[in-house]
């Protein structure tokens, strides 16, 4: 895939999560949370493409988000909602194609992450939701570059994760 067909890739949009079993009692934007905290981990590590920044108006935004003057959800009118190759560096091309894939990566760690919330759109457009999930989002993103940045991500299951985070607290302890 070169890099003009990667323009039009598109990884989500808050379109598709408001439409159908979306509950009746949520406010559509509700459907966008989840994107909106993966587009500010993007705009924290430097991943959102500096022409689409330039061209699509952002850039103030993006400045209020890294203050946290605005909300990580920021962006959703600027974007339609949606999350797009086109909005991101190569390097965020490639990692999203690697974890964002629907039912897998991101969305296993969003719904393992904030359970019954995630479930019912309820999990809120605030600073706090941002700060459970970016760890995690960074984790993954270490892990990936540590595999050679592979297509896919290998996603352990249940037992593969209680082992992931074993080793994570064997190695924040101090030697003694």
């Amino acid at each position: 895939m070169n890099s003009e067909d990667t323009n039009y890739l598109e990884y989500d949009d808050w379109r598709w999560h408001t439409e159908g079993r979306f509950p009746k009692d949520r406010l559509p934007e509700q459907g966008y949370v989840h994107i909106g905290m993966y587009v500010a981990w993007l705009a924290d590590h430097e991943m959102l493409d500096s022409g689409w920044v330039a061209k699509s108006g952002v850039k103030r935004a993006l400045a209020a988000m890294s203050e946290r003057n605005d909300t990580p959800c920021a962006l959703r009118d600027m974007t339609a909602g949606r999350l797009t190759g086109e909005m991101m560096t190569a390097d965020g091309i490639a990692f999203s194609s690697a974890y964002y894939a629907p039912q897998y990566g991101y969305a296993q760690d969003w719904q393992h992450a904030f359970g019954r919330r995630a479930d019912r759109y309820e999990v809120p457009d605030d600073w706090a939701t941002y700060d459970l999930i970016a760890p995690v989002i960074a984790y993954r993103y270490d892990s990936w570059v540590a595999s050679g940045k592979p297509e896919l991500m290998h996603m352990p299951g249940f037992l593969g994760r209680l082992l992931m985070l074993w080793r994570s607290r064997d190695k924040a302890q101090p030697e003694q």
